[in-house]
Order: C-alpha cells, then sequence, then structure tokens
C-alpha cells in the first residue's frame, strides 16, 4: 500500500471521527434530556413569574389600606398612621424585593441569590458616576425650571446652595431611600438583566417601565400619599415620562457594572430631586398654575429627549453587552458615553 493512499485513508478516518462525534453526543444529550425532571414552572417563565409575584407582594400588602376608611373606604376602619406607613414600605419589600430573590434561587439557586447580594455592594464604579447619580437629576429639574420660569429659580439655587448639602443630600439617604431598596434589587436587580437579553435593551426598557408604572396603581386609590387622579390626561403625560426615565436608568445602570446600589441612590435622588427643587430650592410652589404647567411640560420633554438621546448615542445598545446580567465593560465615565 502507498504511502499516499495511506495518508487518504487516515484523513477519511479523522473526517468520519469528526462527523459522527456530535451525533453521538447529540443521542446522549437526547436521552439525558429525555430522562431528567422537568424544570419548574418558575424556571421555565423566569420574566412572566417574577412580575407576577411582585405585583402580589405588593398589591396584598397594600389590601388593608385600600379597603379601609383611607382608601377606597369598603370597611368601616381607619388604618393608624405608624401602621400605614409599615405597610407602604413593606409593600415594596414584599413585591419587587422578595420576587426577586425568590425567583433568583428558583432559577440560579445559592451562587445566583450570592451574586445578587454582591451587587448590593458593587460601589467601585467611579467618581463621577456618583455625581452623576447623585446630582443628575438636581440640574435636570433646574433646567426646567429656569426654562418655566426664566433665571428666577437658577439664582434662587445660587442664593441657597448649602441646602444640596443640608436638605437634600439627608432625604436621598434617609427616607426616600427607605422605597428604593424595596424596589431596585426587583426592577433592577433581577428584571432589567432578563428583560434585555431576551427583548433587548430598548424594547426591554419599555416592558418594565410599563409594567413598573402598572405596579404603582393600587397607591392612586390612597390620597393620603398626594399622588392625583388616574385620569387619562394624567396617564397620557405620566406614562410617557415614565417610559422616558427607564430608558435612561437602562443606560445607567448598565454602565455601572449592573450595581443594584447605584440603581438605589439614583432611584432615591430622582424621588428627592423633584420635590427638593420645587418646594426648598426655587419659587415654583408659589408660582402661576400656568408656570407649573409650563414646567410640567418642559419635564417631560426632557424625559423624553434625553432617553432619545442615549439610544441614539449608543445605537440602541444602551451599555449592553449582550449578555444577561452582563452590561458593558466599565470605560473612563463621561468619555466613554456615547458607548
Amino acid at each position: 500500500m502507498s504511502s499516499e493512499h495511506t495518508r487518504s485513508e487516515h484523513a477519511t478516518e479523522g473526517v468520519f471521527q469528526v462527523s459522527i462525534a456530535p451525533s453521538i453526543a447529540s443521542r446522549g444529550t437526547a436521552v439525558t434530556d429525555a430522562n431528567a425532571p422537568k424544570p419548574s414552572f418558575l424556571k421555565q417563565h423566569p420574566i412572566l413569574m417574577y412580575f407576577v409575584l411582585a405585583y402580589a407582594g405588593t398589591w396584598l400588602a397594600l389590601v388593608p389600606m385600600l379597603l379601609s376608611q383611607d382608601g377606597l373606604r369598603l370597611l368601616p376602619y381607619h388604618v393608624p398612621f405608624a401602621v400605614f406607613a409599615v405597610l407602604f414600605i413593606s409593600s415594596a419589600l414584599l413585591g419587587p424585593t422578595l420576587a426577586a430573590f425568590i425567583m433568583t434561587a428558583a432559577t440560579d439557586g445559592r451562587a445566583g441569590v450570592r451574586r445578587l447580594l454582591r451587587r448590593y455592594v458593587l460601589w467601585r464604579v467611579g467618581v463621577p458616576w456618583y455625581l452623576v447619580v447623585l446630582f443628575g437629576y438636581i440640574a435636570f429639574y433646574l433646567l426646567a425650571a429656569s426654562v418655566a420660569q426664566g433665571m428666577g429659580p437658577a439664582q434662587s439655587a445660587l442664593a441657597k446652595w448649602p441646602l444640596l448639602f443640608t436638605a437634600y443630600l439627608p432625604a436621598v439617604l434617609t427616607f426616600n431611600l427607605v422605597t428604593a431598596v424595596g424596589e431596585e434589587p426587583g426592577w433592577r436587580g433581577y428584571a432589567l438583566p432578563h428583560l434585555q437579553e431576551k427583548y433587548g435593551p430598548v424594547l426591554g426598557s419599555f416592558i418594565l417601565g410599563t409594567l413598573h408604572a402598572g405596579w404603582h396603581l393600587p397607591v392612586f386609590f390612597l390620597p393620603a400619599l398626594g399622588l392625583g387622579t388616574l385620569s387619562p390626561g394624567f396617564v397620557a403625560m405620566w406614562l410617557p415620562s415614565v417610559w422616558g426615565t427607564t430608558l435612561v436608568w437602562t443606560w445607567l445602570f448598565n454602565r455601572t457594572k449592573g450595581s443594584i446600589l447605584m440603581a438605589i441612590l439614583l432611584h432615591s435622588a430622582f424621588d428627592a430631586a423633584n420635590t427638593f427643587v420645587i418646594t426648598r430650592w426655587t419659587t415654583l410652589q408659589s408660582a402661576s398654575a400656568a408656570v407649573q404647567q409650563r414646567y410640567s411640560l418642559v419635564v417631560l420633554g426632557l424625559y423624553i429627549g434625553t432617553a432619545l438621546l442615549a439610544i441614539l448615542l449608543t445605537r440602541g445598545r444602551l451599555g449592553f453587552s449582550g449578555k444577561s446580567g452582563s452590561p458593558a465593560p466599565e470605560q473612563p465615565a463621561l468619555a466613554a458615553v456615547a458607548r
């Protein structure tokens, strides 16, 4: 037998071995999969079940208040303020956060829960991101106030700048922080990474924003919270603002390595900043109804404009790397804003 013929046989044998190996592996996998127990319903439908649990936990916690004379007035009792406060705060912890831990344990086990907990203390994201998260909305609302009312808000803010440290930051780090701690481990900590992986960052953010908005529905029937009436006009302005905010928060979340800590601080600063700018830093609270309405429209326009700018500059990626729970690697802040 010639050496060329021998080499040909060896080559053919190699091709054969390569071609049949996947077939054997596939048959083995098929047999294994057929005999393996089916994953639980929670594991098969992680996104759906997360939102079911998040809604159920919060809405059930709010039932005593909703049925009382302080809510829908279906039952003849009032809820004491202390109980009201505890139930309201617990409603977030028993909803988005508890759902995040249940679903993480169901889908990723103890290792997944440990990873989730580590993201609570993921603080090394760069000083510029802390400045953006803590003071970005202060600048945002001050800009809106100046557009709506002229230079008066800016002059008032300049004269009262110490309030940033004596009133605003304490609010961010105390009361407003409590509700953010209850929500963000769920919305950004669990739901967003899964939604981004399945639907992409833009569509995933729209889905998250819509369901996050819907989750608030019961609180509009608790007048003590002062959220106003859930009218079609209100929803027409509120829902686009939630979408715009969620898109920007997705970008910030991804650019800060998926840090739950930063998501909590951002949510708290967002809640504190608008109230602070209106009631403590400027004269907006005493302005005419026309000025306040103009301010609301400017804020809405800035929400939408900022979101569109983030989508445009990142080409729709919003800092997402394409892997669940894996935001894009950290780049020097602000220099990589368009990534």
